[in-house]
């Protein structure tokens, strides 16, 4: 990687890096405050509106933002166009987001929703305003304005949650926060990115940033499946009480990796874009980034599947206790997924979304299958636990496969950053259950630090067998040292 490249790289690491352990310190304390102040009925409604903004906002952009990032070369009447429209879509998902909003309500048999429905749509609009900007932060690699925008979204979006819960508006400062974190964050982005758009003209975009966009936004649309629908399942089936208990759980163990793989994707999407040609750089690059992402999520993820009893009644209290073994299966997607999330990281720099469509198919569809059998089965837990199995024993295999013809990251690279630390985490759940558990009989704060210390030194010392993964715990060391300069 030349030293130019190499520096922003880093620098940009660090930025993102710092700024997403404010946002998953923020987040943390919002799910922990907010489940203490609010009901799971109250999350259970909000759960039901979620799919449906969601579903509609996989529209708002049609995948432009990252063709401005992708792109070797793309001039300002292009980025103008887009602009224009995705401002356009933006209006036109939230003006049908509205019109779903009855439809919402007579589906989950809660006229509430009617009105949660209206105010949420307000954020698609935001959604829409802010993917210029964003693709062009990106593209410039300008990560302080990036870092400050989110981390800075996430406090305000917080302390508005818990004013208004404390004031009493319930269900609504859920609703609330999100308006003020997508308000915010496109008027940081519009800040920072210092562009204006060019006027609205007729001229089309190219064929090729057309199809890339709409394979993308066709990965998009599939995808959506296998992330909401199991809310949308568990609230008309088994109501909203059960859909707060698993949206607790969901919300505790998925924060953190979206919060990782979100920035680590702003990071490492623009340098992948732009060494495209060069494979051998291309998977050292991405190597090492995902060997660093692994190494810090699957030992955290694994600790805490192995403590959940304690670690959900003690960061929610005794009432929460439900939500335990639901944590315990999502625990395991957790340690799957951050490596299967990575992935996109190639098809994308590489212009492959016509693959990553392909494959968001066949994934899809699998995942919403274990959804139906593992809830008729087993209602929230049951859902959660054939997720966890096709995740681990038929997704990851099936991605992985598909990224070794596409190159140039093979199959046995992959496998041989995650299936160490699966066997690490395996470790960690014996030991805790068999020793600290049977043995020793620890329970509540030490048997979570005990846990901790247990996950993350069999992972260190597991990783440190190889050499490729000395090369990751050097680099680590290397990244904490300038952290610390």
């Amino acid at each position: 990687m030349p030293p130019s490249l190499s520096g922003r790289a880093l620098r940009g690491g660090m930025i993102i890096g710092t700024a997403q352990l404010i946002r998953i310190g923020v987040q943390f304390c919002s799910v922990i405050a907010l489940s203490r102040l609010l009901s799971p009925q109250d999350f259970g409604l909000v759960g039901c509106v979620t799919p449906v903004i969601t579903f509609v906002g996989l529209f708002q952009d049609l995948g432009y933002g990252q063709a401005i990032v992708q792109r070797r070369e793309i001039s300002q009447d292009q980025i103008s166009f887009i602009f224009w429209i995705t401002a356009a879509l933006g209006i036109l998902c939230a003006s049908v987001a509205a019109a779903l909003s009855p439809a919402v309500a007579w589906f989950f048999h809660d006229s509430r929703l009617v009105l949660l429905t209206l105010c949420a749509s307000a954020s698609l609009l935001f959604g829409s305003l802010a993917a210029v900007p964003s693709g062009l932060l990106n593209r410039r690699m300008n990560y302080r304005g990036l870092a400050f925008t989110d981390a800075s979204a996430a406090a305000l979006a917080l302390t508005s949650a818990i004013v208004s819960a404390l004031l009493g508006a319930r269900y609504w400062s859920l609703i609330i926060a999100a308006i003020v974190a997508n308000s915010f964050t496109a008027a940081g982005y519009w800040t920072f990115a210092r562009w204006k758009p060019g006027r609205p003209t007729r001229k089309f975009l190219d064929k090729d940033i057309g199809l890339f966009g709409a394979n993308l936004t066709g990965f998009t649309f599939v995808n959506y499946f296998s992330r909401n629908l199991d809310n949308v399942l568990i609230g008309r089936r088994l109501g909203t009480a059960a859909l707060g208990y698993y949206d607790r759980a969901f919300k505790l163990l998925s924060f953190p990796i979206q919060h990782l793989n979100a920035p680590l994707h702003s990071v490492m999407t623009p340098l992948l874009s732009r060494v495209q040609d060069d494979k051998p750089r291309f998977r050292a690059m991405f190597l090492r980034a995902a060997g660093q992402l692994t190494l810090f999520v699957v030992p955290a993820m694994a600790a805490l599947v192995s403590v959940s009893d304690d670690f959900v009644v003690l960061a929610f209290g005794q009432r929460w206790a439900p939500v335990s073994p639901i944590f315990f299966y999502l625990g395991i997607v957790g340690m799957v997924q951050p490596l299967s999330n990575a992935t996109g990281w190639i098809l994308i720099a590489q212009g492959r979304t016509d693959v990553m469509f392909r494959l968001g198919i066949v994934t899809s569809l699998i995942t919403v299958g274990s959804f139906f059998c593992g809830l008729h089965f087993g209602g929230a837990v049951g859902l959660a636990a054939a997720y966890a199995l096709v995740e681990a024993f038929l997704k990851a295999p099936i991605q992985y496969s598909v990224l070794h013809r596409v190159g140039p990251v093979t199959a046995g690279d992959l496998c041989g950053l995650e299936i160490p630390l699966l066997l690490s985490g395996g470790f960690t759940l014996a030991t805790v259950t068999l020793v600290l558990r049977g043995i020793l009989a620890m329970h509540g704060v030490s048997l979570i630090l005990s846990a901790i210390l247990i996950s993350f030194g069999s992972a260190i010392f597991i990783t440190a067998v190889r050499p490729q993964g000395r090369e990751v715990l050097h680099e680590t060391v290397m990244l904490f040292r300038r952290l610390l300069r």
